[in-house]
């Protein structure tokens, strides 16, 4: 099985030109927590991930997620205002470097690169290195295992 098996074919995505606030826009209506930044040709250029977005705009929520195992309740925190000021910050200043399998990479090979990356979504590209995909850990894995449970009741 290969990646191209289990991607998704609709992707949300923003431009290289688009500021945080574009991106709210997308990962809140989509309910996406990944949204690869592509240029005009398809090509994908950056990487945003909800983590990366709601550190810039709410970095003492993060930080009580981060250092906090347990909370009864989490209303009595006061996180303060998101960071309004931040809003019109264009992407290409917090966004990851892109990073991408191809379409023909094995589960395996994703699954690798999900683990070692640290990242729940990978871009899918084509041989021209264009944006065709978006394949989730869950996704691959639950193949990855039904593939093998299938393989180990031979």
């Amino acid at each position: 099985m290969q990646v191209s098996d289990c991607m998704r074919t609709q992707v949300f995505t923003v431009g290289t030109g688009a500021t945080l606030v574009e991106a709210m826009r997308v990962m809140g209506s989509r309910k996406v927590g990944t949204v690869p930044v592509i240029d005009e040709g398809q090509h994908v250029t950056g990487v945003l991930v909800l983590d990366d977005l709601l550190t810039q705009l709410m970095p003492k929520f993060v930080q009580v997620l981060r250092s906090t195992d347990f909370v009864h309740d989490y209303g009595k925190f006061e996180l303060g205002p998101y960071a309004a000021h931040l809003l019109g910050k264009p992407l290409r200043e917090i966004m990851r470097p892109p990073y991408s399998l191809k379409e023909d990479s094995s589960l395996m090979e994703a699954m690798v690169f999900m683990h070692n990356h640290q990242v729940d979504d990978v871009p899918v590209v084509n041989a021209a290195k264009e944006l065709v995909g978006i394949v989730s850990r869950v996704r691959v894995g639950s193949l990855f295992l039904v593939d093998w449970l299938d393989k180990t009741s031979e």
